[in-house]
């Protein structure tokens, strides 16, 4: 969210790429390193060693080799070229992507590079920008929806577990698991996404999506598009009318 304030105005049409592709690679290299293979296991990172790091970019290489589409044609917001080899990507990811010279790369460096992107106009941009209220407002209560989304996928795989097991056992998990979507663990869900319904449109109402002027960077656009993005992505999966 910070980088799209700040870069709005270009990369507002790779926006989507960023959320539903990038994002989920960079999940998807993470959980590998910790060896977790269901997301509702996976507490978010904030950054990956250099061997992950490698395994980030050659990863994107191949999303982006066998999806074109989502190479745009304007330059300045194009990836940047991922065909290197190997030597020449670690020598440059050491010199010029990590950022603050830590020996780790986060998603946020991973970005600015891939995108071309000067981290001087990141901070010059985001200079005395601060997080109005109602924004916070809306990533804590998609944060407890999440929670609660964690929660719900690990009582359903226990109970999909469990239904495969012969006698009682087995019979009252294939029950509670039919039962599921009424049960006061969906309900808790369902008020929470409510709750972040409310907040969201709460932000959008008073800041809407404005895309900033060219060059200077928005307090909001990025955050509240991505907020909006993330509660419909989780209202199309857990809404009771989308089940």
């Amino acid at each position: 969210m910070f980088l799209l304030n700040a870069f709005w105005t270009e990369l507002e049409s790779e926006a989507n790429c960023i959320y539903e592709c990038l994002w989920e690679i960079i999940k998807k290299v993470d959980m590998d390193n910790k060896g977790i293979s269901l997301i509702h296991k996976y507490t978010e990172g904030n950054d990956l060693d250099f061997d992950m790091a490698l395994r980030l970019y050659e990863a994107s290489r191949v999303f982006f080799d066998k999806n074109p589409k989502w190479k745009t044609s304007n330059p300045k917001s194009s990836p940047a070229d991922l065909d290197l080899t190997a030597i020449v990507r670690k020598k440059r990811i050491r010199e010029n992507v990590d950022v603050n010279f830590d020996g780790r790369i986060s998603f946020l460096e991973f970005l600015l590079d891939l995108y071309q992107l000067s981290p001087k106009d990141l901070l010059d941009r985001s200079k005395g920008a601060s997080e109005p209220p109602e924004v916070t407002a809306a990533k804590k209560a998609l944060s407890d929806v999440q929670k609660k989304i964690n929660e719900y996928e690990e009582y359903k795989l226990r109970l999909e577990n469990e239904s495969i097991l012969p006698g009682v056992k087995g019979l009252t998990a294939k029950n509670l698991l039919f039962q599921l979507d009424a049960s006061p663990l969906s309900q808790e869900l369902r008020k929470l996404l409510i709750t972040a319904e409310a907040a969201v449109r709460i932000a959008i109402r008073k800041y809407g999506s404005g895309s900033g002027e060219p060059g200077a960077g928005s307090p909001t656009a990025g955050s509240i598009w991505w907020l909006q993005t993330d509660l419909d992505v989780k209202k199309k999966k857990y809404s009771p009318q989308n089940k």
